[in-house]
């Protein structure tokens, strides 16, 4: 890592000049946002505990390719690049996001996405499944689960590895439908212990590769929260969690990556029962999301840019469990949904919030680890 950055007067003045030329060209509607990022900075710059070393490249292990209205993948890696430039992302993992049809407008898997894997090795890679399996796993009920079932479930899983593929997912549990992700975002829901999950956890494990699940996490039967709509959603929600330590539990050489950690959209994964779940669990993980901020418990960084106290405790008590993960669904003009500017802002100010080797292991070496990531110096 390289030496500490010392931040004189001359710094701090540009720093300022940059921000007053940006609230300056700003449209109207972004101004109030630029204060806020620029208040958020400063509160950064007063932590005691930045090192201020040269910010190191993140792993980022959750993103998307666009699919809606339309696929241009060309224009998505484009987009992808950019970004990654932008923020400092040394290597993406992408991912189909959960599908719930085979609509080959708008549904994809690996083969799409690996002509911007070869394209930019070490920069890209990518998981499998959501556009196949995903489908197979919610359209079979447990009882018609077979050998025949199994068999092209199995078929299907070993040629996304044999593709390349550095894990299995975006993998739906249950996914709840969010209006802020579109009309057409999908409720999914199938129990997690389900016996195609289970026999993808044994090929996971058997294939050494990871699997990335969403997993919105009801501990027990609760009213649909608002602002989420019934219909697409339930109107109750049963508890899940049992199921889905059951799936944990069934293979311990398997890697379960859970995705969206400190902002989630019933709440419900606050740090205490993380805390549970990863002292019963050695072989889980979890990937932050960073959308908001907020008081909520399971809203990990407070509405300041602070992380709270609770998560900072986690992270030094399982410093080898944690990842980034943006949840950015790359489009032709951009990020379209899922991550934010001030999201991916909040992922870079988790990591150097933190003492420099903590951060390092959040940011890029647990990644590497847990996904066994090939990657060159610089990334």
């Amino acid at each position: 890592m390289a030496g500490k950055r010392h931040l004189g007067p001359d710094w701090r003045h540009n720093q300022q000049l940059a921000w007053l030329q940006a609230r300056a060209s700003a449209p109207p509607f972004k101004k109030d946002y630029v204060m806020n990022r620029f208040s958020r900075a400063l509160v950064l710059l007063a932590l005691p505990s930045l090192a201020w070393a040269q910010p190191f490249p993140l792993i980022d292990t959750h993103a998307h390719f666009e699919s809606l209205p339309y696929k241009d993948f060309a224009a998505s890696e484009k987009s992808a690049l950019a970004a990654m430039a932008q923020w400092n992302i040394g290597m993406s993992l992408l991912m189909p996001p959960p599908r719930a049809t085979l609509d080959p407008k708008t549904n994809y898997d690996i083969e799409e996405l690996l002509p911007a894997i070869k394209a930019n090795p070490g920069r890209l890679a990518a998981l499998g499944g959501a556009g196949s399996l995903t489908i197979m796993l919610h359209n079979t009920s447990p009882e018609a689960v077979n050998d025949a079932v199994r068999q092209s479930f199995r078929q299907r899983a070993m040629e996304i590895i044999a593709l390349g593929a550095v894990g299995f997912g975006e993998i739906p549990v249950q996914h709840l439908s969010l209006p802020n992700m579109g009309p057409r975002h999908a409720y999914e829901n199938v129990p997690a212990d389900h016996p195609l999950l289970m026999l993808l956890a044994d090929i996971a494990a058997e294939n050494d590769v990871p699997i990335d699940i969403h997993f919105d996490m009801v501990p027990n039967d609760m009213p649909l929260p608002p602002p989420l709509k019934s219909p697409p959603n339930p109107p109750k929600l049963q508890g899940n969690l049992p199921a889905f330590e059951r799936l944990l539990a069934h293979n311990p050489k398997t890697r379960i990556v859970w995705a969206h950690v400190g902002f989630e959209p019933i709440r419900t994964r606050g740090p205490d029962i993380v805390r549970q779940l990863l002292t019963a669990h050695p072989n889980l993980y979890m990937s932050f999301r960073l959308g908001r901020t907020g008081p909520h418990p399971s809203m990990a960084m407070a509405a300041d840019g602070k992380l709270k106290p609770e998560w900072m405790a986690l992270l030094q008590a399982f410093p080898d469990r944690f990842m980034l993960g943006s949840d950015s669904f790359y489009a032709g003009a951009g990020v379209s949904r899922g991550a934010t500017s001030e999201g991916m802002d909040n992922l870079r100010g988790l990591v150097d919030q933190l003492p420099p080797e903590l951060g390092r292991q959040l940011a890029r070496d647990n990644a590497i680890r847990v996904y066994r990531l090939k990657v060159t110096t610089g990334q």
